[in-house]
């Protein structure tokens, strides 16, 4: 019932927002005026909204179950293209308690220091997607690679590297996550060795690094958001060779504590 709710708020949210735009209250006055302040309102209500839901998607005590029965059949052909990459099934399905629920299916490269998962969201409607990621050895941070636009919609905590890259294909992608990796081990950083067992260990702490740091930055967050969903850009996109904050990320990276 709770998984329901938070799947169907936003569309709640959403329509309520809608109708109060064409029927603003009645002490907004007509006319020009009026429309910009409806136009306020709403705009204020949309991101308050979205600031909430980025602060609660991830809980502090988030888990990940093992799921029984099989993969679901509409993911084998992406999961079959991963695996002639050389990865191995690292566990899953995996359902992560994150708001909405989601079902994640992990793999790891057989030579390479790479995770690749393959995910389900818990919205309405469901949206499929993958990425390959590569933790730093040292400070926290890593390197996620993906061709979904959404993953770039949150803005990055520090060592939290990205390459967003529509239109590419899955072989594609691995290529270029290698090639991000040589990016920054020119640099000195470097990713750390990791197995099938590491995975959970290493899955959750990303989230939680993710959840530390959309929870102080909530507000500019789903400003940020609410932006690149519109524009469906980010700084994240392209190569890291091609992206203009890369550099900058570094130096934040060895600034850390």
């Amino acid at each position: 019932m709770k998984n329901l709710l938070t799947k169907t708020l936003p569309i709640a949210v959403g329509l309520a927002l809608g109708w109060l735009l064409f029927h603003p209250p009645a002490w907004v006055p007509r006319g020009p005026v009026g429309l910009v302040m409806t136009v306020g309102i709403v705009t204020l209500l949309l991101l308050a909204f979205i600031a909430l839901n980025i602060a609660a998607a991830i809980p502090a005590d988030i888990k990940i179950q093992r799921l029984e029965g099989r993969t679901d059949p509409s993911l084998h052909g992406l999961i079959g293209e991963i695996k002639a990459l050389g990865f191995e099934e690292a566990g899953g399905p995996y359902l992560v308690g994150i708001r909405p629920a989601a079902v994640l299916t992990a793999f790891v490269h057989t030579s390479q220091p790479v995770y690749a998962t393959v995910f389900q969201t818990g919205t309405l409607p469901a949206a499929t997607s993958y990425d390959f990621v590569s933790i730093l050895d040292g400070k926290p941070g890593g390197l996620t690679t993906s061709s979904n636009w959404r993953g770039g919609t949150l803005p990055a905590g520090r060592g939290e590297f990205r390459q967003i890259l529509p239109g590419f294909g899955v072989k594609q992608v691995f290529e270029a996550h290698l090639e991000g990796l040589g990016w920054l081990k020119v640099r000195g950083l470097r990713p750390k060795s990791i197995s099938v067992e590491s995975f959970p260990a290493d899955f959750v702490q990303a989230l939680l690094r993710q959840r530390d740091h959309i929870r102080k930055t909530a507000v500019t967050a789903a400003v940020v958001s609410l932006v690149r969903t519109l524009t469906r850009k980010s700084p994240e996109h392209g190569l890291l060779s091609e992206q203009k904050n890369a550099e900058s990320q570094v130096r934040l990276y060895y600034s850390q504590a």
